[in-house]
This record gives structure tokens, sequence and C-alpha cells, in this order.
């Protein structure tokens, strides 16, 4: 591969750049990616180091290819697996510039473990073209070259094509020379290696030759696929937000309604408006087409069920501590009919909400099972008691 200008820049090509190809150099921690870059860019590796997270942030050099019309964009990555917040920030930048690569070559100096073939499978589940290659050649035994490369094959059987794992040495280790002075001593020097890339600089221009074209529709078409993906995740995120606040919103009004009227609401049928009108509303943020009759024979069959699990008992008993310390507690009745209205509101809710993010479906065990979940999930002393002091400061507002 010949340098062409190997000019530098952290931006992958545009798509009025038909005749590049983009090839992204992936792998974990120091396996010599910064080196292959250098390499084949033909120039010294010079001090790229030896400690992971040594490159931080992706770089992308232009240059030929012998044998393919076009130029190609080599992008080298940070490191994968690197421990830390900033490890994982930038593993994830890495995986992003791969799922924007035309090819990958994903570079290793050993067997591949575990957590490496898993990363490379989603990638070929993206429909990511790749070539595996072995580094650091110059530092095995052929004996145990030949061993890894064969268990490098095993591994990624059904993956990567047995001709597209090769074995490379992007920056070869000095040879020692030993040279006889002219006053007969010797003199031990250290001689420089070229590196022998031959392998790989193969494979890489016989699959753009030969698949080039193919392999930009597809990752055009995976881009598509990909921002399909994220308007829908937008919409859904949007979605949860707009019902989590109607949810929220509901339970309030059932609490203070409760809290006025605590004589009234000493049962299934009291919770009913308030229940009827927040499904309504949160079915309408998903475009769910559901009739009023239906909505209110759900409303209506949600809370009768989660009384007789005992939604009442389980606000109920963890109200007796509060209110000793709270200015409420002269109206405990009020108090705990309002808590277990907006407790009810919230688990109705929720439990709503899950149903029709499933596409109108309660899931393995019906609406009995759902609502059960919720309950239980939610019954834990912190989480309630931390619920029921929210729901007696925002009546505290109110009386304010």
């Amino acid at each position: 591969m010949a340098d062409a200008g190997a000019g530098r820049t952290t931006e992958g090509a545009g798509p009025r750049d038909a005749g590049r190809f983009h090839v992204v150099v992936l792998g974990t921690g120091p396996v010599g990616k910064t080196s292959l870059i250098a390499a084949l860019l033909g120039r010294s590796a010079g001090a790229t180091g030896a400690l992971m997270g040594t490159t931080t942030h992706g770089c992308t050099h232009t240059h030929s290819v012998e044998g393919v019309e076009g130029t190609l964009l080599l992008t080298d990555t940070p490191g994968l697996g690197e421990p830390g917040d900033a490890g994982r920030a930038r593993e994830a930048e890495a995986v992003e510039l791969a799922l924007q690569a035309d090819l990958l070559v994903f570079l290793v100096d050993q067997d591949m473990a575990r957590a490496d073939r898993q990363m490379l499978s989603e990638m070929i589940r993206e429909g990511k073209r790749a070539v595996v290659a072995l580094n650091k050649k110059d530092r095995l035994s052929d004996q145990d070259r030949v061993a890894i490369l064969a268990k490098l094959h095993e591994r990624l059987a059904g993956l990567i094509p047995t001709e597209d794992v090769v074995a490379i040495a992007a920056n070869p280790a000095p040879i020692t020379v030993r040279a006889r002075r002219p006053d007969g001593s010797t003199e031990t020097t250290l001689e420089e290696e070229p590196p022998d890339l031959d392998a790989l600089e193969s494979r890489v221009a016989a699959i753009l030759a030969r698949e080039g074209p193919s392999l930009r529709a597809g990752n055009l078409l995976l881009k598509a696929r990909r921002l399909e993906r994220a308007e829908r995740a937008r919409l859904a995120a949007e979605r949860k937000k707009k019902a989590r606040s109607i949810i929220e919103r509901h339970q309030w009004i059932a609490a203070v309604t409760a809290f006025a009227n605590p004589v009234l609401a000493l049962g299934p049928m009291a919770a009913g408006a308030v229940q009827l009108r927040m499904l309504s509303e949160i079915a309408a943020v998903y475009d769910v087409q559901l009739s009023a009759e239906y909505i209110e024979q759900v409303g209506r069959q949600m809370v009768h069920t989660l009384f007789k699990l005992g939604v009442a008992e389980a606000a109920a008993s963890v109200l007796g501590g509060l209110l000793k310390f709270n200015p409420l507690g002269f109206m405990a009745g009020g108090v705990v009919q309002a808590v277990t209205m907006a407790y009810l509101t919230q688990l109705t809710g929720s439990s709503f909400l899950e149903y029709v993010e499933q596409g109108q479906n309660w899931g393995a065990g019906g609406m009995q099972a759902a609502l059960s979940r919720h309950l239980e999930s939610t019954r834990r002393t912190e989480w309630l008691t931390g619920f029921a002091r929210a729901v007696l400061e925002h009546l505290l507002k109110k009386k304010r």
C-alpha cells in the first residue's frame, strides 16, 4: 500500500466520495494498531507506546491501495476493553467508528478472547466485513504461530473465512547483528526489520477489488438502518417521558382528591375516574386506538385486582411511623387514603404503560401477573417510604 500524502483527519469519508474505502483498525489494548497504521503509511511507528489507551481518539489517514481504483481512509481507534469510565467511553467511540467502516481489520497478538469474538460477531451481524490479523508473528515460534492461527480459525468458524485470518508483523523487533571489525574485534548492533504486511495487504486489496461496491452499498444500508433505529429509540424515549409525566400528574390528582374527600375514597370504585383519564392519555401518546369502553373495562379490572393483591395494606403499612412526626398526622385517615390512591395510580399507570409498549400485550400470566410484578417491585419498605414521603410533601404544599 503506497502513501498518498497521509492526510490526517478525525472524520471519515462523506457519501460524495464514491471512490473512497473506509477501513477501520480495531483491537483490544496494545496489540499494535498504531504501529500497523504507521507501517501501512510507510512511516516509522516511533514512540507509539505500549500502554493501554495510547490512542485516545479515532484518527484517519488517507493513502492509496495497489491494485484497487480508489483511495483508502485508514482509521486508528482507541483500544477495546480498557477499565473505567474513560475506557468505556473510548471503546464506545471505537465501536461507533467500526460501524461506519466499509471494512474492518481486527487486530490480535494472541488467541482471541471471548469478549473480542463477541464484539466481532456483533459487528458481522450488523453487516460488517472483517479481516482478522495476528500481529507480532516475529515474536512467535513457527509452532506457536501455527497453533494460534489454528485456534483462531476454530473460534471464527462461521464468522470469518479461513483466508481472511492472516499473520503479520507491523513493527518487528530489531535483530542482533554481529560484525567483525578490521582489527578483529566484534561489534554488536541492533538492526531494524521491515514490517511484514504482505498477507494483510493482499487480502485487503483482494476484498476491496472484488467487493468494494457492494461493501459501500451495504454500509449505506446499515447507516440507514441505524438512523431508523435511532429515530425509533428517540420516539420511544420521548413517548415514555410523556407517559411518565401523565402518570405523575394523575397520581397527585388522585392523592389530593382522596385527601380532600377521605370518606369517598374507600374502595376500588372511587379510583375509577382519575385512572380512566390517565389510561386514555397514555394510549393517545402511543397512538393506540382503544375504545372508551375497553379502557374503562381494563381500568376497573386493574384497580380491583390491585386491591385484591393488597395495595391498600402495602401503602398503610409504612405510614404509621411517618405520621407520628408529620403535621398531617391529625388527619391520618385522609393521608392513608391519599397515599393509597396515589400508589394505586402509579401502579396502574406503570403497568398500562408496559402493556402498550409491548404492543397491547400483558406478557406471561396476563394482567394479574403484570400487576403483581409491579406491586412486588415497589413493595420494598425503602421505595414505599420514599413514595409516601413524596405524597405527604405534595399535600403539605397544597395546604399552604
